[in-house]
């Protein structure tokens, strides 16, 4: 039988509410649909619509229908409901308070709690070597009653010079053969990478201090935070230190704590004490000992805070309870089995539904993610991300060949939440971004140390992981006390007995304790039969926090067949923003793609229509042409792109054909054909022009529903109507005052930014209303009929129009 299918793009809340709009229409007509295809925004309204088909019986009905297009109106505003100021006054401090916590205070925290550890090491390892003698100048002068210059002069010797050029030369020297080397043995890429990373880094921690003592020391302490801002230039200008320039101002600041320690120096007026420095080297080993647990926590709120608001905002009170929390718990907010299907989880999150609850639900779910950070080979050619699908009929890659079954066992439907396939689909800001990372590569490490993430982590082997034994269960914990034990039981040694032999004793051991963990995070992961260190390598992702964070920061890639211990999941849009290849692969007869992707300009309208088509013919086999056999390009150039205002389409058809290799390997074969058509919103004044707009009365007079309450006439948008939907966040910000400011800040209709989500009832019921138009004119529902379309069934299918 013909299969039909529906693509709902990513855009934000824009998309969800134009993808509402056509599915209203699809709806009415009863359009056939047997794959709905979501990424991002689309799978707001995707989902919901789901969520609450389940919850009604499983069966379309206008009546509840209406309701739940009208529950998608009056929630629009999903992050901050001013609509409401007292819960917009709420949700604006919860928002920005999280903000700051997760992008400020919580980096803070975790990034110096290391200053003064590397501070007390490379004073008791090189002091004496960057001081030219055992006591800083400071100290000897106030004890010699002599200058700090002369002190200077009498240390300044041959023998200092030589020894200062040594330990500074050496990782240079070692970091440079690291780098050559990495590119001539590939297999032990992330050993060198790490090594070389080190040496410099070794470099960074001994040299600035001395060269802060040596020159910036009369240097004004406004002068010595300015000499900060050519590392960030450094991530515009020079592409080879673009990964490197937030290293280099931790490093930076890391040193002023060294120089403070090592040369007994000030640091904003501030001179150093041995007291003091005691007890911040007792907060920061407080602070090392938790950081596990914050960072992991900083890493994931965004995604469950996403998560959280969306579902609370759109599916049905069923599905998220009182307040909206179901199928999130604390463990959401770690690594290991971040959606346990123990049955003591499901009882407690029995309302939450799970794409497996999805099975016997018509259309089947797809949703698009990005899988980052693996290759399925060891060709460095092959990029090393993917599109991974989850359905209710199984989690598998975009190239994944069918004999193949990569999850099976491991990762099944009923281990994924309905709303986290949504909310991780729709993380469009993370470290790992698909193919739009190259272009955001010189803030990748910056959102790393800032815990800028939206994406998810989550276990491949997630059943394997639960079945283990008792006392590998709890190994983690015993792994994280031993990781920070011994610097705590030597600085307490210390403090008592004031010898600097045991906190120094402590510390190395904490930093080669650090350096064993390191050495399990650049392991090579992802061969068909992995061995035993391989095996060990993964465990120790999977269940040690400081290893995660390493792999992922210096970004190791998995490679072989086999998945990745911890699969980063972000945005689907990262790969393909239309939804349109998950459909492709299954070689479907009819597709409806509805593009609320934001698009600058009317120039770049096919433009991500042509990058999905591409990517369809390299892994999928594909081939395209328009309806009368032209060339996929030129057609759509001349009949949709490039048109005057006043006629530009909201449509567009054309056809794809679907080929196989043959089974002697030459060639390939041609199995199969079907049509698609493309759904996209224009503006009122560039649109083909209509004498007359319909009715609401006159579209919907096969049911019984009145929409003139809210809904605005009928489908037909005017001018006046979008021109005025300025800004965000309320209704007072609408107007056409300031409409220029309006449009760089947060674009038009019908291309207002996708980082707006802060949208007002109006802006969702224009985009609605633009999506039922464009799919009435396009007449998208009869597309979807199954069989042959004849005059009889067209006429019948849209009678009322």
């Amino acid at each position: 039988m013909a299969k039909f299918g529906v693509a709902f793009s990513g855009g934000g809340i824009r998309s969800a509410a134009l993808c509402s709009g056509v599915l209203r229409r699809l709806l009415q007509k009863k359009a056939s649909i047997d794959y709905l295809s979501c990424v991002s925004g689309g799978g707001y309204t995707g989902t919901s619509y789901l969520d609450w088909k389940y919850r009604n019986g499983k069966e379309d009905d206008p009546k509840w229908h209406q309701e739940y297009f009208e529950h998608l109106r009056t929630r629009s505003a999903i992050f901050c409901n001013w609509q409401k100021p007292c819960q917009g006054i709420l949700d604006s401090i919860i928002l920005f308070t999280m903000i700051i916590s997760v992008a400020i205070i919580i980096p803070l925290l975790l990034w110096t709690s290391y200053a003064c550890l590397l501070a007390f090491v490379i004073d008791f390892l090189f002091g004496d070597v960057l001081r030219g003698g055992d006591i800083p100048c400071a100290r000897l002068a106030r004890r010699r009653k002599i200058t700090l210059q002369q002190c200077r002069e009498e240390r300044m010797n041959s023998a200092t010079v030589m020894n200062q050029f040594i330990l500074f030369a050496s990782p240079i020297a070692l970091g440079i053969v690291s780098s050559f080397a990495k590119s001539l043995l590939p297999r032990g890429k992330g050993l060198l990478t790490f090594l070389a990373t080190s040496s410099f880094v070794f470099f960074g921690l001994v040299a600035i201090p001395w060269f802060i003592h040596e020159f910036l020391r009369f240097v004004p302490d406004w002068m010595k935070i300015v000499i900060i801002l050519p590392s960030f230039f450094l991530w515009f200008s020079f592409p080879v230190m673009r990964t490197n320039a937030t290293l280099l101002i931790v490093l930076y600041l890391y040193s002023f704590v060294i120089y403070w320690r090592v040369f007994n120096g000030d640091i904003l007026h501030l001179e150093y004490d041995e007291i003091v420095f005691n007890h911040l080297m007792g907060v920061s080993t407080l602070l090392l000992w938790s950081a596990p647990i914050i960072g992991t926590i900083q890493q994931r709120i965004g995604h469950v805070y996403n998560r959280w608001r969306i579902q609370r905002a759109l599916y049905t009170p069923e599905s998220v309870g009182c307040c909206g929390c179901a199928g999130i718990s604390w463990r959401d907010l770690f690594l290991r089995c971040p959606n346990c299907s123990s049955q003591v989880q499901r009882i407690n999150q029995s309302h939450a539904l799970t794409l497996e609850d999805l099975d016997d639900v018509k259309p089947t779910y797809i949703s698009g993610v990005t899988i980052n950070k693996w290759r399925r080979t060891t060709s460095p050619k092959e990029p090393d991300y993917e599109l991974l699908t989850m359905s209710p009929h199984g989690i598998e890659r975009l190239d994944r060949p069918s004999y193949e079954q990569e999850f099976d066992g491991k990762l099944m439907p009923s281990d994924i939440f309905l709303s986290d396939a949504m909310a991780t689909s729709a993380a469009a800001v993370d470290h790992h971004m698909g193919k739009i990372e190259e272009n955001s590569a010189h803030f990748k490490d910056l959102k790393v140390i800032l815990g800028v993430a939206m994406g998810i982590a989550m276990v491949a082997d997630t059943r394997h992981e639960e079945k283990r034994n008792c006392c590998l269960q709890t190994l983690p914990i015993v792994i994280e006390i031993l990781r920070i034990l011994p610097l705590m039981v030597f600085l307490i040694i210390y403090w008592h007995t004031d010898q600097e032999i045991y906190l120094a004793i402590g510390i190395i051991l904490f930093f080669v304790i650090l350096v064993l963990l390191t050495m399990m995070a650049v392991v090579s992961t992802g061969r068909k039969n992995p061995g035993r260190i391989e095996r060990i390598s993964r465990w120790f992702t999977i269940n040690v926090a400081y290893v995660s964070f390493i792999r992922k920061t210096i970004n190791m890639i998995n490679q072989g067949p086999n998945p990745p211990p911890v699969l980063r999941l972000s945005d689907g849009g990262h790969i393909e923003n239309l939804g349109i290849l998950p459909l492709l692969k299954l070689r479907l007869t009819k597709i409806v793609v509805v593009n609320g992707g934001r698009t600058i300009s009317d120039d770049l309208y096919g433009t991500t229509l042509l990058d999905a088509l591409d990517v369809a013919r390299k892994k999928l086999g594909c081939s395209f042409s328009g309806m009368d056999g032209r060339d996929i390009v030129e057609d759509i150039a001349d009949n949709f792109v490039d048109r005057p205002p006043g006629s530009q389409p909201s449509s567009y058809k054309f056809k794809v054909q679907y080929y196989d290799k043959k089974l002697d390997g030459d060639g390939k074969t041609k199995v199969g054909e079907g049509e698609i058509l493309l759904l996209a919103p224009r503006h009122p004044d560039k649109t083909i022009q209509k004498k007359s707009n319909s009715k609401w009365e006159d579209v919907l007079r096969d049911i019984d529903v009145d929409l003139e309450a809210g809904w605005g006439p009928g489908p037909e948008v005017t001018a006046e109507e979008v021109n005025r939907l300025t800004f965000c966040c309320c209704e007072r910000c609408h107007g056409n005052r300031c409409r220029g400011l309006s449009e760089w800040m947060c674009g038009s209709f019908p291309q207002h930014t996708t980082s707006n989500q802060f949208f007002t009832q109006s802006m969702f019921t224009a985009y609605h209303r633009e999506g039922y138009r464009v799919c009435m004119e396009s007449n998208a529902a009869e597309f979807l009929i199954d069989g042959p379309i004849t005059h009889e069934n067209r006429a019948s299918a849209y009678s009322t129009i």
